[in-house]
């Protein structure tokens, strides 16, 4: 995994994109009732050439800390995370 990566959140949608550089994954997000992400929503990368592979569960734990830690730093969010 890179260290240089956005996180873009759809209200609309309930949705949180973590994008690198090439790649990029989804999860399901919800703020009503708190901050919650559901961690195994997050399954398959989506490439900058269209292809798809899996989230590894590594990759996944990865993320999450990654997306908590961001939220807490840059929006002053505490995120409960959902299985």
């Amino acid at each position: 995994m890179t260290d240089h990566f956005t996180i873009e959140a759809e209200f609309r949608g309930e949705t949180l994109h973590y994008i690198e550089p090439e790649r990029r994954t989804s999860m399901e997000w919800y703020w009503t009732n708190g901050y919650s992400i559901v961690a195994g929503s997050i399954r398959h990368w989506r490439h900058a050439d269209g292809s798809e592979t899996p989230v590894s569960d590594d990759e996944r734990d990865e993320i999450v800390r990654r997306v908590i830690e961001y939220a807490r730093r840059e929006q002053g969010v505490k995120l409960r995370v959902d299985p």
